[in-house]
């Protein structure tokens, strides 16, 4: 019996000590290489990890969720136009996914990686979402545009880090395709024409380019960057602070294939619209369908020069009882131009560090984000959700949602 109780006492104090030997990740760790490559140096396992994640947030500026879930849903279309900014009805999403083998050999660290991730944004104006709740007036014409943006990356390969003088620096050169990525042309809109006798015409439209690397000769149009990176670590030899720099641009990528919208119409006009869909008709009197959507190659000459986008990154980790306050910021040169900024606080001795929350703006979303991890030496498992908004009072209103897994083994 006393046997049984040393050996179990025993493997309690193993469990304790293999949660207690592991610092808070903070999003300091090597799941994040993407804002800085010296992360790979600083994985909770010492000699080697293969680790994988995935991530994906969707939000609007309107509707929450509790909307759109309900037993009964309800809308309050006054309420829905009332919420829509003056810009638009805006609709984000991101997903993203890695994979990645981390050598380390005393100072000297190195091994490969691969990650793909999608960003999607549209705006929908606001004049259409009037008229779509609020109705329309006789006499009166409306029009407007949609802004339309979608950007997918797939990139893979090495990195190398080296401590040295304090710090560690980290290099790595990889090789990438956009798998989509749509032009500045790329746009959808409508017009209406309403008369006083209830007779209204209008059309919706779509036109511009999206370029892609797939098609059906295979993969065309790689291009190639590197991402240089340093960080501080502390005396225990957790990250401190550091900063990056990201997608350094080395060759450009020329997608050899564009999905082409070539003025793609739908044009309608109507009378007496309400009695004949009471009487179960055709809703438009007339109706017809201009413009088409095709998948074609490029010339080599109409190749355009696409460019991961150029980012600097940096993070300061304030070592606090108990837990770690990391703020982070990104400026991400893309068209348009963006910040990403975020707040993480995470325990950093067990049992706390088992627990984390978040909060920040990234890649048109905000965010308040709640992680729970098991963090053991050959295994490591981690959750986050959030609350997704792409305004700040969307994350309260809970207007969309979001998760990351995180899983890693090595020794």
């Amino acid at each position: 019996m006393k046997r049984k109780l040393l050996a179990i006492a025993v493997c309690m104090m193993l469990f304790v000590a293999g949660f207690e030997g592991l610092r808070a990740d903070g999003g300091l760790g090597p799941w994040n290489h993407r804002t800085n490559p010296a992360f790979f140096a600083f994985g909770n396992r010492e000699i080697f990890e293969l680790g994988v994640s995935t991530s994906m947030g969707i939000g609007n500026s309107a509707l929450g969720l509790s909307d759109v879930f309900s037993r009964v849903v309800v809308i309050d279309l006054d309420e829905v136009y009332a919420d829509t900014p003056n810009d638009g009805l805006r609709v984000g999403a991101s997903a993203e996914a890695e994979l990645h083998l981390a050598l380390q050999f005393g100072k000297l660290g190195f091994g490969l990686y691969t990650d793909a991730y999608d960003l999607s944004r549209t705006v929908i104006p606001r004049t259409f979402i009037g008229l779509l709740t609020q109705g329309n007036e006789p006499n009166q014409s409306y029009s407007s545009s949609a802004e339309i943006l979608q950007r997918a990356f797939a990139q893979a390969g090495m990195f190398a880090s080296y401590q040295i003088g304090g710090f560690v620096f980290a290099g790595k050169i990889g090789a990438f395709s956009p798998m989509l990525y749509s032009d500045e042309n790329a746009e959808a809109g409508f017009m209406l024409e309403t008369a006083s006798d209830g007779t209204f015409r209008g059309e919706v439209f779509a036109s511009g380019d999206i370029y892609t690397a797939i098609g059906e000769d295979g993969l065309q149009g790689l291009g190639f960057n590197v991402s240089l990176g340093l960080v501080r670590p502390d005396e225990e030899g957790n990250p401190r602070y550091g900063a990056g720099l990201n997608n350094i641009p080395l060759v450009a990528a020329k997608p050899g294939y564009v999905i082409e919208v070539e003025q793609l119409r739908y044009e309608f006009e109507a009378t007496d619209l309400l009695d004949r869909l009471e009487r179960g008709e055709e809703p438009f009197t007339t109706a017809s369908q201009i413009g088409d959507v095709q998948t074609r190659p490029l010339d080599p000459s109409d190749q355009p020069k696409i460019h991961m986008p150029f980012s600097v990154s940096g993070f300061y980790r304030f070592a606090v009882p108990v837990v770690d306050i990391v703020p982070d910021a990104e400026v991400v040169f893309d068209n348009p131009v963006r910040l990403n900024a975020g707040l993480v606080v995470e325990g950093n001795i067990f049992p706390a560090n088992l627990f984390s929350v978040g909060f920040g703006r990234r890649d048109y979303l905000w965010y308040a984000t709640a992680g729970f991890r098991i963090p053991l030496r050959v295994f490591e498992l981690a959750l986050q959700v959030a609350s997704v908004g792409t305004v700040p009072r969307g994350i309260f209103d809970a207007s969309g949602l979001g998760a990351t897994l995180s899983l890693a083994l090595g020794y």
